[in-house]
């Protein structure tokens, strides 16, 4: 079920162009993260959306793509708490509304610390929660948003790749101190929220739209323009 979705939203993909521009900001976000010439391990790559970004907007990077499920638009087909990567060998790892569908986030950020070399850095576009967003993904939206949530033990053995919380980023960035991020082997995130009405209009990964191209522009000049209001707006966060 999981790749049937990821090919269906390739497909919306192609049909839907606005969609694409409402993500732009997010991608670029994370792309900015790495520095000039580094190498980039993708996780949770499934569509493939982010990697093309990349090649379009920094072909300077030596970027991997990987996903749990084998594409072949994507690099490598790898468990995100099992990488088959040397020790060191990457300088940034980013992943877009991934760390909200792991069953084992602690694993994660563990088997990332591994495969960072010094100084490297993660990255990472989530859902976040809002009084605004809260409403959205609580009765908008297909995932769960639990605000009581396990951070660390959001899911049952045996989930679909696909089920996910929306409340899982939150709950790790406000509630985990500092030592146990030490114990993960990184620094707590940095935490820059981001509105997304444009996103909102899109309608996402569904048919249709409620915004017509020729306003993407102002409805993410909105976005912007709406920063000050973000504590009580946003829909996503970039996590660092």
């Amino acid at each position: 079920m999981s790749v049937e979705r990821l090919h269906e939203h390739r497909r919306l993909w192609a049909a839907k162009p606005v969609l694409a521009r409402v993500y732009e900001p997010w991608m670029d976000a994370l792309l900015a993260e790495a520095e000039p010439g580094a190498r980039v391990l993708e996780v949770g790559a499934g569509p493939g959306f982010l990697s093309l970004r990349a090649r379009a907007r920094r072909p300077d990077l030596r970027i991997t793509a990987s996903d749990l499920h084998p594409l072949p638009w994507n690099s490598v087909a790898a468990d995100a708490g099992r990488l088959p990567l040397a020790n060191g060998s990457v300088q940034a790892v980013i992943g877009l509304d991934v760390l909200h569908h792991f069953a084992s986030p602690a694993g994660f950020f563990r088997e990332v610390a591994r495969v960072l070399g010094d100084g490297g850095r993660l990255a990472l576009v989530e859902p976040w929660i809002t009084p605004l967003s809260w409403v959205v993904y609580r009765f908008f939206h297909q995932e769960d948003c639990r605000l009581s949530v396990d951070p660390w033990s959001p899911f049952p053995p045996g989930k679909d790749s696909f089920e996910g919380d929306a409340a899982v980023p939150w709950r790790i960035a406000r509630d985990t101190p500092r030592e146990r991020w030490r114990d993960l082997g990184l620094a707590p995130p940095r935490v820059r929220r981001l509105n997304a009405f444009a996103y909102v209009l899109s309608l996402g990964f569904r048919p249709g739209s409620l915004l017509p191209p020729p306003l993407a522009s102002p409805a993410m000049a909105l976005d912007r323009a709406t920063a000050p209001l973000a504590p009580l707006t946003a829909l996503r966060a970039v996590l660092t």
